[in-house]
């Protein structure tokens, strides 16, 4: 019997799917924005993640706290430096409010009239009053309005934090399912989209960044030259300023012409009226300066647009999602014309990507892609990935348990054995590393004995190649540059490959003896990447444990686990790929 849907039941639930999608979209919207930033922020706090995971060899979860606790110290300082500026900046303006009181006085007898209509002044400072008045009042006599506002503040920061933090941590994983729901034909035209979007938001925030701290330099200076009063708090405005598009300039300018008008200078000798007509000039001179020199070099094509398209879309998103749309126009325009684009080619049966992908093919030769990136470096670890290991230090620890393995699953307490054994190598990788530099590792060193005859790891002279690698390894190096990534030290390593004659098929080999650090930190990797003369993002790492896969996404590749060796699948449900066996490479490869 076929089960198969036909067209018109699959055009039902494709319609009851987007009606279902419009409904839950609509119930929660009030969380739609906390959700946008927290992907803008996760989006920017990855790099800075990413860096500190590979310089360290840290856990992501670790490396996320500590960018979290080094944004609160950055917070937690800034009132201390910005406050005694702002103090200055409102100490520094004196107003007359006796001289003001006969302006006041004029204004409210004075009646303009235009044509038929006549304004009368003094009714209209009444009604601006009577309305300040009433916009104060609830915040005056709505305690409980603020209460429960601030209480919602906080709930949706929690919110953020949690959100952010799981999308750091998982990232790996998020873009695996991703692919995983993508139809295979479709699966590189996917990611070449999703790189071009990610240099659209790559080239916005960091241009962005680079064009305030630009600007805010030249306004901050220029201001100090003319003798204005408190140069560095408008420098800082002026570089804030350039996050919100089309209007924060003007925005930036404001403030330093009402004080150079009120202040002055503090040592050139012009009128109060001639220095504000100076610094309007200068910001205008600044802002030429980031339209027609700074902003096409440094946001680069990909986020160039014309500056009306750029105020509509800010004037639209102001009205519909407040800051957050002020904020974010420039790139989300960028990228819905990104996608149009993929569309309408498609539409038009046009290859979208037709230059970059020749291009790529004539940079570098590949076969297979791991997640949408094309491989052109195949890493192995060894044992338990090319060479055989065995369960009789996992069984001997098992039955030591005796009665207690009733209280386990199936009352088989092996898996949580394996578990616990492979996570331990990692620390005790870390420690060795550290406590060699104060020769306090021979302890740990014979920890470490211990725990490869736990894992399985056969002494140098017993190992055995699993079957069926030898030919597998053969018909990769056709292909793909091919290293080797152990904790094992050089001699046993080059026994191994010798013994079953292979290391002719190897063009790096990297061992303990050759780097500093161990796995899971990623320098082993990086230093066999650097060897084949690759890049991480062109190589997949190949192992048979948690510390493998860590070590490989630190470095920044692409990483396949196996369950030939030690681990379950389980604990390497984080690589991009799982296969039963390294023999099963060649048909993703």
């Amino acid at each position: 019997m076929d089960t198969r849907w036909s067209y018109n039941t699959k055009l039902v639930v494709v319609i009851v799917l987007l009606v279902l999608t419009a409904g839950f979209l609509l119930t929660f919207k009030h969380a739609i924005p906390p959700l946008l930033i927290s992907l803008v922020l996760a989006y920017l706090l990855k790099p800075p993640v990413d860096f500190i995971v590979r310089r360290t060899g840290w856990p992501r979860g670790l490396a996320i706290i500590a960018i979290y606790l080094l944004i609160l110290a950055v917070i937690a300082v800034m009132p201390i430096v910005f406050t005694p500026s702002l103090i200055a900046l409102f100490s520094g303006v004196r107003i007359d409010f006796q001289s003001l009181a006969p302006l006041f006085g004029s204004l409210n007898e004075s009646v303009i009239t235009l044509g038929p209509t006549t304004i009368n002044l003094g009714e209209l400072l009444q009604q601006a009053l009577q309305g300040l008045q009433n916009l104060v009042a609830p915040f005056a006599t709505g305690a409980f309005q603020v209460v429960a506002g601030v209480a919602s503040t906080i709930f949706w920061l929690v919110f953020v934090v949690v959100v952010v933090f799981w999308l750091l941590k998982d990232s790996n994983r998020l873009e695996g399912w991703l692919f995983d729901h993508i139809p295979k034909p479709y699966r590189e035209e996917i990611a070449q989209l999703m790189r071009e979007l990610g240099h659209i938001w790559g080239n916005f925030f960091r241009g962005e960044i680079v064009l305030a701290l630009s600007v805010g330099s030249m306004a901050g200076i220029s201001m100090f030259i003319l003798g204005v009063s408190n140069a560095l708090m408008l420098g800082v405005l002026a570089g804030l300023m350039e996050f919100i598009p089309t209007i924060g300039p003007p925005i930036a300018t404001i403030p330093a012409v009402i004080i150079a008008y009120i202040a002055g200078s503090s040592w050139l000798p012009l009128s109060n009226f001639v220095l504000a007509l100076i610094v309007i000039l200068v910001y205008v001179v600044i802002f030429q300066i980031e339209q027609l020199y700074l902003l096409p070099r440094i946001m680069g094509r990909r986020v160039r647009l014309h500056p009306g398209i750029v105020f509509v879309g800010t004037i639209i998103g102001a009205v519909r999602f407040g800051v957050l749309g002020v904020l974010l126009a420039a790139p989300v325009i960028a990228s819905v014309r990104e996608i149009g684009n993929y569309l309408y080619c498609k539409l038009l049966d046009i290859e979208p990507y037709a230059e970059l992908r020749e291009r790529e093919q004539v940079d570098i030769e590949w076969r297979g892609m791991i997640r949408g990136y094309p491989i052109a470096g195949v890493l192995f670890d060894l044992d338990g990935t090319l060479a055989d290991t065995d369960d009789q230090a996992v069984e001997k620890i098992a039955r030591k348990l005796g009665r207690l393995q009733r209280i386990f699953p199936n009352r088989d307490a092996r898996p949580l054995v394996r578990h616990w054994l492979m996570v331990a190598e990692g620390p005790i990788n870390w420690m060795i590393t550290h406590f060699d530099r104060v020769d306090l590792d021979d302890e740990l060193f014979r920890l470490n004995r211990w725990l490869r005859e736990a894992l399985g790891y056969h002494k140098p002279e017993s190992m055995r190649l699993i079957p069926g690698v030898d030919a597998t390894l053969r018909e990769l190096r056709q292909s793909y540059r091919l290293a080797l990534v152990t904790t094992r030290d050089r001699a046993t390593a080059e026994h191994f490959l010798n013994e079953h004659g292979l290391a002719e098929l190897f063009d790096a080999v990297v061992t303990a003896d050759d780097v500093q650090r161990l796995k899971p930190h990623p320098e082993p990797v990086l230093t066999a990447i650097a060897q084949l003369e690759l890049q991480p993002e062109q190589c997949v790492m190949v192992g048979d444990t948690s510390v493998d896969v860590l070590a490989g996404q630190a470095a920044g590749a692409r990483t396949i686990a196996v369950l030939c060796g030690f681990g379950q699948r389980q604990d390497l449900e984080g690589a991009d790929l799982v296969l039963e066996s390294t023999t099963e490479l060649t048909n993703w490869l």
